[in-house]
C-alpha cells in the first residue's frame, strides 16, 4: 500500500499535534500525509480543494460543524468517499451520539485517559481496514 492520506479533524490543535505524531510512532511502518482541520467547515473545504483521505478521524464536539454534521455533508457532497473509513474520537458518551456516528458508518473511540491504550486502538482500527500492519 502506497502512503495513506488521512484527514483528521479537531478544534484542540494540541490533540491534532500529539495524536499525529503517536500514530506515525505506533505504525512507523507506513507512509502518512496528514490533512488538519480545526473544524468541520474547514474539512469540507480540504476536500472540496481535492484532498482524498484514506482515512478520516474526526472529532465530535467541534465549533461551527460537529462530527455528525461533517460525516453527513461528507456524504452528500462527496460520494466517491462513501467507503473511506471513519473514526470519531470524542469524550461525549451519550449512546444518541455513538448510535448516530455508527449509523454514518464510523467507528468511535472515546478519547481516554490511558493515551497508549487509546492510540493502539485506533492504529489497530487503521490497520485493519486499510489493509497494512
Amino acid at each position: 500500500m502506497g502512503k495513506v492520506v488521512v484527514l483528521f479533524v479537531d478544534d484542540e490543535e494540541g490533540f491534532r499535534t500529539l495524536s499525529i505524531r503517536q500514530i506515525k510512532r505506533i505504525v512507523k511502518d507506513q507512509e502518512f500525509d496528514f490533512f488538519e482541520a480545526c473544524d468541520g467547515e474547514e474539512a469540507l473545504v480540504l476536500l472540496k480543494r481535492g484532498v482524498k483521505p484514506s482515512i478520516i478521524i474526526l472529532d465530535y464536539a467541534m465549533p461551527k460543524v460537529n462530527g455528525i454534521e461533517l460525516l453527513r455533508r461528507i456524504d452528500s457532497d462527496n460520494p466517491d468517499l462513501y467507503d473511506v473509513p471513519r473514526i470519531m474520537i470524542s469524550g461525549y458518551l451519550r449512546t444518541e451520539i455513538i448510535s448516530e456516528a455508527q449509523s454514518l458508518r464510523c467507528a468511535f473511540f472515546e478519547k481516554s485517559m490511558d493515551i497508549k491504550i487509546f492510540y493502539q486502538q485506533v492504529c489497530q482500527y487503521m490497520a485493519t481496514r486499510l489493509g497494512f500492519k
